[in-house]
């Protein structure tokens, strides 16, 4: 960015590194009050989901507690993304059951689902072992139903596949709502400068859940990758992670 716009170099800083320093302690300052927000909304849900007399009210927390979700999601998403793409961010590798933890993340995302009224198709195999960090792979989870749930409207479909290659593990979110143009797949795996296009009226979101996507599947030797159908409208995502080796034991001799 060569020129600062002038109310964001005034709120923000004189300089890009001035911007960057107050963009990164605020996005750490954001994270702690929201994660008081959503612990509570989750002590409240707890306590009073099942009281007919507050089904209004639970209905309302619900929806607090996804908007708030998707905001702490979205600041660490921010902060993490910009670690990445500095080449200092250390993974910290588990073996996780990938759909299991998809399963998850669905329940955990179902109000959102609901509303949108989405026909979500599942065709999940059991057991998919990979070596991630799987608070991670929450959020990439988070951030391509997000993203579903932008460029779909009510009744689209979603179809959400697994399975297990000979050394990978492939994840496919296919959705026939808006689809990517032609030759665009690349680019929206970059994060790009959002500020002349949002002046413009050509962009409505700082675009942040797909290059987050992309730049964690990359951290875990993985790949992610995007593809439009022109014939049938489909618009498929492809998670590929090498798939977990088990560590063979040692064998000890008794002789």
């Amino acid at each position: 960015m060569s020129e600062l716009p002038p109310i964001t170099g005034t709120l923000l800083g004189q300089s890009i590194d001035d911007i960057e320093g107050t963009v990164w302690l605020l996005g750490h300052d954001l994270r702690s009050p929201n994660a008081t927000v959503i612990s509570t909304l989750e002590m409240l849900l707890a306590l009073h989901q099942d009281d007919p007399d507050l089904k209004d009210s639970v209905r309302l927390m619900r929806g607090a507690l996804v908007a708030a979700r998707r905001e702490y999601n979205m600041v660490c998403d921010l902060l993490d993304l910009a670690r990445f793409e500095l080449n200092d961010y250390q993974v910290k590798r588990i073996p996780t059951d990938l759909s299991a933890l998809l399963k998850r993340c669905l329940d955990e995302e179902e109000y959102a689902l609901s509303i949108k009224q989405l026909n979500i198709s599942l065709k999940l195999t059991d057991k998919l072992m990979v070596d991630i960090e799987p608070e991670l792979f929450e959020r990439v989870f988070s951030a391509m139903i997000d993203n579903v749930i932008k460029f779909t409207v009510k009744a689209d479909q979603l179809k959400i596949e697994s399975k297990r290659t000979r050394s990978d593990v492939v994840m496919t979110f296919s959705d026939n709502g808006r689809k990517i143009f032609p030759d665009f797949e690349e680019a929206i795996m970059r994060r790009a400068p959002q500020w002349d296009k949002r002046q413009a009226g050509s962009r409505s979101s700082v675009g942040v859940g797909i290059p987050f996507v992309y730049h964690v599947l990359k951290a875990h030797d993985g790949t992610f990758t995007a593809k439009s159908d022109p014939q049938s409208g489909w618009t498929t995502f492809t998670l590929r992670l090498p798939a977990h080796k088990p560590t063979r034991g040692v064998e000890i001799s008794d002789g």
